[in-house]
């Protein structure tokens, strides 16, 4: 292997200071900064796009001539209910794949939406399927983040199946699996541009170090690198069968197949059908089975009934009731807590859609507050008011417990993001900043004159 150039020790004494600094560009040690840093990059980022979507020969031929013909017709009111569908089908699509390449986009840093969105999904489907006693309710409102529970409509019930299930969710699984291996796509071109344009691309060469001087300090990191190393041969013999396989599964360190394919200049639509192939059909399907097994009534009860065998079958005092808990045991308190959330769900899921949100929103309560006007039983009635929203915020069931939790996991996202951008933005700056040292060194070498008998190079 050809061992990279020697930076003189200028430039390498400036990369040194600027990773450091480079360290410190997050929120929570340079806010103001980081900021900063990421609208800089968010505003040119966004108008360099704009700039290259608005000439793409698709946006001139196909987009703009679309987005006419449907402003035309919106402004006509040509086929309303086809229009309203074509929208309703448009936003359940736009979201879903967006969902899906917000899941894998970047290098390790997606955020994981199949966890917060595509299974709540599934059980939300599970859970009305079994209070409506039918799947024809409507699924294409969940979008954007609702949290509103289906509603059954009119129909006679009917036994459910597995099968009626799985198709009343698989659209929406497929749909988040294509966009996972849209998200592919970037690590993959990274990886490309620099091998077309000669250069290594920096994850790529951090992996070819670290296998190449073995410098893994315990055993968790020697493990990670021969997985790498196993993955990167399996790869370059397979080809798009050993893309395909190793898309098919959820595969945590996918990203790197994407630096390896674009590294080796592997065809880019090889790459991305075995890419589509094993995400948006195969591992999908297999996650789709897997929940609804899971979230399904009749088998979710013999799972729970289960834990409750098995932790009365532990030794006398391992599976004991806890204080305070009526005789129960963790696990009959979990089947509890988990039977209540249910029946609460169901409760919304039979309310008619008018009515699902109206009684109990914060500002309408505020509101009425502020109506009823002063009087000498106000501060009284505002820490009566105070004290109810407060013990509303303390979940009670397994759906506002994990609203809670993705709340914290998309704060978390958000700032990884932040974080992100800036740091790509200040990475720009330093890399102007080493090609200004390495011209000003140039400048100040000695030119070096060939010997007067010497032949030119054309010659």
């Amino acid at each position: 292997m050809v061992e990279p150039e020697r930076e003189d020790p200028a430039i390498a004494a400036l990369r040194l200071r600027q990773a450091r600094a480079l360290q410190g560009v997050t929120l929570f040690r340079s806010p103001l900064r980081t900021s900063y840093y990421f609208l800089r990059y968010s505003v040119e980022g966004l108008f360099a796009g704009s700039k290259w979507l608005a000439k793409h020969p698709v946006t001139l031929i196909g987009v703009l001539p679309a987005l006419l013909a449907y402003a035309a017709a919106k402004y006509l009111d040509y086929q309303h209910q086809n229009l309203t569908d074509f929208e309703e089908n448009t936003k359940y699509v736009v979201w879903w794949v967006g969902l899906g390449v917000l899941s894998s986009i970047g290098l390790g840093t997606g955020m994981h939406t199949g966890l917060l969105f595509l299974f709540p999904h599934i059980l939300k489907v599970c859970l009305a399927a079994e209070t409506c006693g039918h799947v024809r309710f409507r699924t294409r409102g969940d979008t954007w983040y609702s949290g509103e529970a289906f509603h059954c409509g009119e129909g006679p019930q009917e036994e459910v199946g597995f099968g009626d299930l799985f198709r009343k969710v698989i659209v929406t699984g497929v749909l988040w699996g294509a966009g996972t291996a849209i998200g592919e796509i970037p690590p993959y071109w990274l990886s490309y541009s620099a091998a077309m344009a000669g250069e290594r691309n920096v994850a790529m060469a951090e992996l070819e170090e670290a296998l190449r001087e073995g410098r893994q300090r315990n055993l968790v990191q020697r493990l990670v690198a021969r997985a790498e190393q196993w993955m990167v041969g399996f790869i370059r013999r397979n080809g798009f069968l050993g893309i395909l396989a190793l898309a098919s599964w959820p595969n945590a360190a996918f990203d790197l197949c994407g630096l390896v394919c674009g590294n080796f200049r592997f065809p880019f639509w090889k790459f991305f059908g075995a890419t589509l192939i094993g995400k948006g059909l195969f591992k999908v399907t297999g996650q789709v089975l897997f929940f609804l097994v899971l979230f399904r009534r009749d088998s979710r009860e013999a799972i729970l009934a289960r834990l409750e065998a098995l932790e009365g079958a532990l030794p006398a005092g391992l599976g004991a009731s806890l204080p305070g808990a009526g005789g129960r045991s963790p696990a009959q308190l979990l089947h509890a807590f988990i039977n209540r959330s249910i029946a609460k769900y169901q409760d919304k899921v039979l309310q008619k859609g008018a009515s699902a949100g109206s009684g109990d929103a914060w500002w309408r309560r505020a509101a009425e507050l502020l109506r009823a006007g002063a009087g000498p039983d106000l501060p009284g009635r505002a820490a009566r008011a105070l004290r109810r929203a407060a013990a509303a915020l303390v979940p009670d069931t397994v759906a506002e417990a994990w609203g809670g939790f993705m709340a914290a996991l998309m704060v978390v996202f958000a700032v990884s993001c932040i974080n992100t951008f800036a740091q790509a933005y200040r990475t720009s700056l330093d890399e102007a900043e080493v090609e200004a040292l390495k011209k000003q060194l140039a400048a100040a070498r000695p030119a070096v004159t060939a010997p007067a008998g010497a032949a030119r190079p054309h010659e």
